[in-house]
């Protein structure tokens, strides 16, 4: 089940009289088939990846690799305590905890995506701030994440989590309507009052510019999750004070939506308008990339770790997990050692890949490193010690998500050409493969299959795939021409073993090549 539609899951969760994390656990269950047990636990990894960006930020400084911005989250914190100050000493350290997160995140450290790299911070803020309050326990904290990630599907069903297709209110904005509705269920508020709370915190953040400086997820990103974790608070106190969003909250999510297709593309995550073409804006992305290189949508969001994910090394869910996870598909579509790749970039990619450290992802994935993986921002070394060599340009791609990329990819017997975009939150979809216009996600186990066009060959795959319990969520075929080379790509629902793979070789042999492929 894909959420669309915050009325129906707050209709749902009242019939049915439970919550909506109940809602979206069950629906994850039957989605992975995986018990109630095992998807908690999960959850609760996530939470601890939160918490420990949290407490690392706030008790010592942490900068970022520019050196641009940091220490601001720890010397709030530290503010705090002498009690001297407007807001609730104990309110000011959610934004504390924002700050902190934010600031791990551009340090390049691990941070999970909620919903976004950009927005990280605003939902780990709030409910490490709950669990410091000791009013709530870990398992209801880490409950109440379904909450959040059932909001946030139906936000990236209707309008947009990504900076680059609807401006800063698609990531902080989501962001911060997530966890004040989140808030309100852990606090014992219904369903309605959820929805409330969302409708009240969107409603604040619509028309928010995505406008980083020098295109890094710095300025003014950080400050904002800080500031946006109160809003969140103060959203979901009106909502269970019985403030109403008189504005229904699905309407609020279309009308995000609406904006950010009106925004300017000088507006969304390009780094050019806003606060990034302000005189100073200028001069600091001129300051830190002339120091820098002198030395060197259609689918669909389903799942909540969808949304609460994933785990990565940031700075940004769609330039950085995004991009590792694109590269990491032509990584395994290659099958060997990667000797050459060029990446062409396009759109918000091409204008802000050094800042966001999309170049330093990209070649990580090449290598077969993953979204979590420490080595990220030491890829170009990691690429001189294996010997591969590579090369950046920009290009005008097709009308597609404006992060999309080309990779080019060649090994000593081989070579893959991957057209992908990464479409928010780290979800990426595969547009061409090779030419051939085949669409695929690398979230589920995926088949792609090389071989000869033939009359019923579809028909037998899926047969055989059927004989050994594979329930197909997706396929598509393209052919060069009648009789001649074609591709097919199947992706699974379930897990696929080996002798799968050699099954369909010796069922069907005009099948040339299999390859498993699946992100990390």
């Amino acid at each position: 089940m894909s959420f669309t539609s915050l009325r129906e899951l707050m209709e749902l969760a009242e019939n049915k009289k439970i919550t909506i994390a109940d809602v979206m656990i069950t629906t994850e269950v039957q989605q992975k088939g995986d018990p109630r047990e095992t998807i908690l636990e999960k959850m609760a990894e996530q939470f601890a990846v939160m918490e420990e960006a949290v407490r690392k930020g706030t008790m010592i400084p942490v900068m970022s690799r520019t050196g641009l911005t940091g220490g601001d989250g720890h010397r709030l914190h530290h503010y705090a305590e002498n009690g001297k100050t407007f807001v609730n000493p104990a309110t000011l350290n959610a934004a504390a905890n924002a700050l902190a997160v934010s600031e791990v995140n551009a340090a390049m450290g691990r941070i999970v995506a909620t919903p976004t790299a950009g927005s990280a911070g605003i939902l780990p803020a709030v409910l490490v701030h709950a669990l410091d309050s000791g009013k709530f326990t870990r398992k209801q904290i880490v409950q109440s994440m379904f909450t959040a990630s059932a909001l946030g599907l139906v936000i990236a069903n209707k309008a947009s989590i990504s900076g680059a297709a609807g401006g800063c209110q698609a990531e902080v904005g989501s962001a911060t309507a997530m966890a004040a509705g989140t808030l309100v269920e852990l606090a014992g508020g219904t369903p309605t009052q959820v929805g409330n709370a969302v409708g009240i915190a969107l409603k604040n953040s619509l028309g928010l510019v995505c406008d980083p400086v020098a295109g890094l997820v710095e300025i003014p990103c950080i400050i904002r999750n800080g500031l946006h974790a109160i809003t969140a608070q103060a959203a979901a106190d009106m909502a269970l004070a019985g403030v109403v969003s008189t504005i229904p909250p699905d309407e609020v999510v279309h009308v995000m939506h609406e904006v950010g297709q009106q925004m300017p593309e000088s507006l969304r995550e390009t780094g050019i308008g806003g606060l990034a073409g302000t005189p100073t804006g200028k001069k600091l992305k001129e300051q830190i990339f002339s120091e820098k290189t002198s030395g060197c949508g259609p689918a669909k969001y389903q799942s909540a770790y969808e949304i609460i994910g994933p785990v990565m090394v940031g700075p940004s869910s769609s330039h950085t997990a995004g991009a590792v996870r694109i590269a990491n598909i032509a990584y395994q579509l290659l099958n060997e050692k990667p000797l050459y790749v060029r990446f062409s970039l396009m759109g918000s990619f091409a204008e802000t890949y050094q800042g966001h450290g999309t170049d330093l992802a990209l070649l990580a994935g090449v290598m077969g490193l993953s979204t979590l993986d420490d080595g990220i921002p030491n890829a170009k070394a990691i690429a001189k010690e294996q010997g591969l060599q590579y090369e950046f340009t920009k290009r005008v791609l097709g009308s597609y998500h404006p992060n999309t990329v080309l990779v080019e990819l060649s090994g000593a017997s081989r070579t893959v050409k991957v057209l992908a975009s990464s479409l928010g939150g780290g979800k990426v979809e595969v547009q061409e493969m090779d030419d051939y216009p085949l669409k695929f996600s690398g979230e589920r186990p995926t088949l792609v299959i090389r071989h000869t066009d033939r009359k019923g060959v579809i028909s037998e795959l899926s047969g055989v795939l059927y004989q050994k319990g594979c329930n197909i969520a997706r396929m598509a075929n393209e052919r060069s021409k009648i009789n001649g080379p074609a591709i097919t790509v199947c992706e699974i629902d379930n897990k696929i073993e080996e002798t799968v793979l050699a099954l369909l070789k010796k069922e069907i042999p005009i099948i040339d090549e299999i390859v498993l492929v699946q992100t990390r």
